[in-house]
């Protein structure tokens, strides 16, 4: 991710801790922007979340090398961590898209690819028709597991975590984590 991406992501996220996503003016917002393609709002979340896979991939060095249940595990927790660092912010997306589901649709393609990288960081083939069903299974867990990372207002995350430990403990009796 270039410095300029980076920039933008971190300038949206600020303006996000106290404004909403629907305050933003474009034409005010990137006027000597030099980043193509970003032509709307969703270009911007979508920015944003690049920017929060390309903090995970810099934190991976952090993370332990053990099962994929596990790896998984503490990826997922690292997400949150990241998500948590910018907590207003993300807060602020998540109730824009609530209110505007339609909206969704058009970030779910790099969703998926954020889970993607996600199974791949822990080492689970996202190949194949098992592949696909693991993807899907884990992009579900994420985000049920997100709407409680929402209301943990722990530091900690120790709700978070809880509930993630418990779902995945509940998909490994349907996912083989080898």
């Amino acid at each position: 991710m270039n410095q300029n991406k980076i920039s933008l992501a971190k300038k949206t996220l600020q303006y996000l801790e106290k404004k909403k996503l629907r305050d933003i003016n474009l034409k005010n917002f990137l006027p000597d922007s030099k980043i193509s393609n970003m032509n709307n709002k969703i270009d911007l979340i979508l920015n944003v979340n690049d920017f929060f896979d390309f903090q995970l991939k810099k934190n991976l060095v952090n993370i332990e090398k053990s099962s994929q249940r596990d790896m998984l595990f503490e990826i997922m927790m690292a997400r949150y961590d990241i998500l948590n660092e910018y907590r207003a912010s993300v807060k602020n997306i998540i109730n824009h898209f609530m209110s505007r589901p339609k909206g969704v649709l058009k970030l779910m393609p790099k969703l998926i690819e954020s889970k993607i990288l996600i199974t791949t960081f822990a080492n689970i083939n996202p190949s194949g028709i098992q592949g696909v069903i693991k993807i899907k299974i884990i992009f579900a867990l994420y985000y049920i597991t997100l709407f409680t990372w929402y209301n943990d207002e722990n530091v900690s995350l120790e709700k978070t975590m809880s509930v993630l430990d418990k779902y995945l403990n509940n998909i490994e009796k349907v996912i083989k984590f080898s």
